[in-house]
């Protein structure tokens, strides 16, 4: 398990500025979002990084996992 206040890579800040920006979404939707285009596979690897890093949890919806940010921008930016 990765530290809870670890910092967050450039990828990892781009995906959270998705999810900033949604409020809440798939995998699906953030990887139409994002500015550069990656793998569908990729971005869920990410999205469950950042969820070890507790900056996002996800809800079970159907068959598909929908995350959310669990910290804000001003709280990221001062860690």
């Amino acid at each position: 398990m990765k530290e809870k206040n670890s910092q967050l890579t450039p990828l990892e800040l781009e995906i959270m500025d998705v999810l900033w920006e949604t409020g809440e979404a798939n995998v699906q939707t953030v990887k139409q979002n994002l500015k550069r285009e990656l793998a569908y596979t990729t971005v869920q690897t990410m999205l469950n990084i950042l969820l070890e890093k507790e900056k996002v949890e996800r809800t079970l919806v159907d068959r598909a996992y929908f995350y959310k940010p669990i910290v804000s921008r001003s709280q990221v930016v001062k860690s």
